[in-house]
């Protein structure tokens, strides 16, 4: 299903890539017919701001949601079981599922970042698939919300990998989520925090660079042309 790598594709840190095929991830939403009406109609418009934006200000704008901003975070986990020693288990235990099914991560990102679970989805049946997002529905609702919140239409790609889930998101959990963070973006003084933290406990790279070990936005395009509806892992 390509709808869900593209959504996930779209995710990633925006490269020229994302300039270049815009048009034809369009084409390929529209004609696998998975999203609504009104959900392509949204996603014209992420299209379009695509199409508008200069890289540099969209790479801005991606680092400033999703890296400086831990309620926007594309690792699923981290809403769930925030730096526990849960998180670590359950990665582990998605590392596995994937595994399993044959689907091996060759970047230094957790088996929890959003793009690369899209990917994982999106070899699964029809069914199976939506079955699986609906277990992450409401942490796609609340980012969705808390993009809302920032005037980005980043909101617009989570309300269509939502839309795609097998049941609605309950709207008393994604309030508890809203209420621990609107996704507002840190002051200074959270942001000093933050690095301090970082650097007290491990010494990671940033999540957006070449060298950060996020998924190459050409591999996943490959991985997306590639595409046969046939397959299945």
């Amino acid at each position: 299903m390509r709808t869900l790598k593209i959504l996930g594709f779209l995710l990633t840190y925006p490269t020229q890539d994302h300039l270049t095929v815009v048009g034809e991830c369009s084409l390929f939403l529209k004609s696998e017919g998975w999203l609504s009406s009104a959900s392509l109609k949204k996603m014209d418009a992420v299209f379009a701001d695509f199409h508008s934006k200069d890289l540099l200000d969209l790479q801005e704008e991606y680092v400033a949601l999703f890296d400086r901003t831990p309620s926007l975070s594309l690792h699923l986990f981290e809403h769930i079981h925030g730096d526990s020693r849960d998180r670590g288990q359950a990665l582990a235990d998605l590392l596995r599922v994937y595994e399993e099914a044959g689907l091996f991560i060759n970047t230094t990102e957790t088996p929890d970042y959003l793009p690369l679970f899209a990917e994982y989805v999106s070899t699964l049946g029809h069914v199976e698939a939506s079955q699986t997002l609906g277990s992450v529905v409401n942490i796609l609702s609340s980012l969705a919300e808390r993009l809302r919140n920032r005037g980005s239409f980043y909101a617009h790609i989570m309300d269509a990998m939502a839309e795609t889930a097998s049941r609605s998101p309950d709207p008393e959990a994604v309030k508890a989520y809203l209420i621990q963070s609107a996704g507002n973006a840190l002051t200074a003084q959270e942001i000093d925090r933050e690095w301090e933290e970082q650097f007290a406990f491990e010494n990671t790279a940033q999540t957006t660079g070449q060298e950060s070990g996020c998924p190459k936005a050409e591999e996943m395009l490959a991985r997306i042309n590639n595409y046969k509806d046939d397959e299945r892992v």
